[in-house]
């Protein structure tokens, strides 16, 4: 044989295998409790092959969350200037990117890897600022309070996240409880966000 390695031919479907396999572990154990071993039992393929096509854990989890990380960072990225991004547009921004990538969007939101924790905090900070901006205004002085704004931005994250986990797979279902939830919670502010 010369010395010479022979390089496995890298095949589709296997390198499917081992993301849906992966996404089911990282989903239901997080990423610091997910298994190599387990990924490679329930794709039903040796560790090994893992290697093939991944270089590890942390390579394997990226592949899986950055098409939902790429649009949350993408939203994340714009400023919150006077008038844009509204709440209204930051809660359908989110809404789609769940809808596009739910169970990565669910691990990048709850059980990630400690390199991506702060994606959330991020998240609810874009809120926050969005609240200081348009809400916050339109309260008596004594409530202008960021405090509150801090508050309200954790509320919204995870009352979507709870509408997000339990919609129940009807997405006319999922957009009208999201419309709902936001006109609830600013019941008696004039806002243009919502």
């Amino acid at each position: 044989m010369n010395g010479c390695l022979i390089m496995q031919v890298q095949k589709p479907k296997i390198r499917k295998k081992i993301l849906d396999s992966a996404i089911e572990e990282f989903l239901v154990v997080g990423y610091r409790r997910a298994s190599m071993r387990n990924i490679a039992q329930e794709a039903g393929i040796t560790v090994g092959n893992i290697y093939a096509y991944f270089s590890g854990k942390a390579d394997l989890f990226e592949t899986i969350i950055s098409p939902a990380l790429k649009s949350i960072n993408d939203l994340i990225q714009i400023e919150a200037k006077e008038g844009t991004p509204s709440l209204g547009m930051i809660a359908e921004t989110v809404t789609a990117v769940f809808l596009e990538n739910k169970k990565q969007f669910l691990i990048l939101m709850h059980n990630s890897a400690p390199k991506y924790a702060n994606v959330r905090v991020q998240l609810t900070a874009l809120v926050r600022e969005r609240l200081i901006i348009d809400l916050l205004p339109k309260l008596p002085p004594r409530a202008r309070d960021p405090l509150l704004a801090e508050g309200l931005a954790v509320a919204i994250l995870e009352g979507l996240l709870n509408i997000f986990h339990r919609y129940g797979g009807d997405e006319q279902r999922l957009r009208l409880l999201v419309d709902e939830f936001l006109k609830i919670i600013f019941n008696n502010i004039d806002t243009r966000f919502v």
